[in-house]
C-alpha cells in the first residue's frame, strides 16, 4: 500500500512516496526526490547565507575572535582546491543516498544546520581578521577572486564548511568504493578552512558542534536497535567538543589551567568512537573487569 512520509522543517516540507513493506523503507530514492532535496537545500542555503551576509554588512562594526596560536597557521594557496570542492560534495551527496530514510535524514540535517548557522551569523556576527597574502601570480588566484566575490567574510561561526563535511561523511562512510579517499579528502577540506584564511579556529569547533547537534536532533534509524550505539556516540562526541570549546575559552581568558578540560574532552570523544564502532570491550574485559590504567585514564568520564 502506497503511503507518504512528510518531512517538516521550519518553513518547508518534503513528501516522499514509499511502499509500506517494513519498519524501515529500503527503497532507493528516485532521481526526482534526490533532485528536489538538493534544490530545496540549495535554495535555503543561498537565501539564509546571503541574507545573513547582507544583514551583517550593514553593521557599523563586526568583531573578530581569534586565538594567539592562529598567527602560526600557514597560508597554503593550493588548499583552495579541497576548500572549493565543498560545492561539489553538496551537489553529489543527495544522489549517493541508498534509501529514502537516508535521504530524508540528510535533508533534515542540512536544513537544520543551515538555518541554525544563519541565526548565529545574525545574532553573533564575526569576521575573519588575518591578512591574506597576495596570490596575484598564482594560477589559483581565480579561485581566490571567486571567494572574494561570493564567500562572505562575515558568516564565520559556525563554519558551514565543517558542519556540511561531517554531514556528508555520514552518507559517504557507507560506500564500498572510494570510502578512504573521500574520508581523506573531507579531512583536507576541513583543514583548508584554516589554511586558506577563510575561518578561525573557533569557527571550526562551532561547526563541529552544530553538525553533531544535527545528528542528535535527527538521528538515522532511531528505532533500529543496530543504530542505538550511534546515537549514544553522538552524545559523547557533542560533550567532548563542548568541553574543548570551554577549555580553549578558559585558557584564553583565565589562563592555562583551563586546558585541563581537554582530558575529559578527549575521554568523551574516545568513548564515543568506541560506541560508534560497537566495541563492547573497550572499557571492561571479557570477565567484566576494568584494568587499573583505564580506571585512572577514564576517571574524568
Amino acid at each position: 500500500m502506497d503511503d507518504e512520509i512528510t518531512v517538516f522543517t521550519s518553513f518547508f516540507f518534503i513528501k516522499y512516496n514509499y511502499v509500506q513493506e517494513s519498519p524501515m523503507d529500503e527503497r532507493r530514492p528516485t532521481l526526482k526526490q534526490q533532485t528536489y532535496a538538493l534544490a530545496l537545500c540549495a535554495f535555503v542555503f543561498m537565501t539564509v547565507y546571503n541574507f545573513a551576509a547582507w544583514y551583517t554588512s550593514k553593521a557599523e562594526k563586526v568583531p573578530s575572535f581569534t586565538f594567539d596560536f592562529e598567527k602560526y597557521i600557514p597560508f597554503l594557496p593550493w588548499s583552495i582546491i579541497p576548500y572549493m570542492t565543498s560545492v561539489c560534495f553538496f551537489c553529489l551527496v543527495f544522489f549517493v543516498c541508498k534509501n529514502n530514510e537516508q535521504l530524508k535524514v540528510l535533508t533534515k540535517r542540512m536544513l537544520f544546520t543551515t538555518i541554525v548557522a544563519g541565526v548565529c551569523f545574525i545574532l553573533f556576527p564575526l569576521r575573519f581578521s588575518l591578512t591574506k597574502p597576495a596570490t596575484d601570480n598564482s594560477i589559483l588566484d581565480y579561485s581566490f577572486q571567486f571567494l572574494k566575490i561570493f564567500d562572505s567574510p562575515f558568516n564565520q561561526s559556525p563554519s558551514l564548511h565543517i558542519a556540511y563535511a561531517l554531514i556528508f561523511w555520514t552518507v559517504f562512510r557507507n560506500l564500498n568504493r572510494f570510502r578512504i579517499f573521500l574520508m581523506v579528502w573531507l579531512i583536507a577540506l576541513g583543514i583548508s578552512t584554516l589554511t586558506t584564511y577563510q575561518h578561525h579556529f573557533m569557527d571550526i569547533i562551532a561547526g563541529t558542534v552544530l553538525a553533531h547537534l544535527s545528528f542528535i536532533v535527527f538521528p538515522y534509524r532511531k528505532n533500529d536497535f543496530k543504530y542505538r550505539n550511534f546515537q549514544i556516540a553522538n552524545f559523547y562526541f557533542l560533550s567532548g567538543w563542548i568541553l574543548i570549546i570551554a577549555s580553549v575559552l578558559l585558557d584564553k581568558f583565565y589562563g592555562h589551567l583551563g586546558l585541563i578540560l581537554l582530558w575529559p574532552a578527549a575521554m568523551a570523544i574516545i568513548i564515543g568512537y568506541h560506541y560508534q564502532k560497537n566495541n563492547i570491550h573497550f572499557l571492561k574485559d571479557r570477565n567484566g573487569k576494568i584494568s587499573l590504567w583505564k580506571k585512572y585514564f577514564m576517571h574524568p568520564i
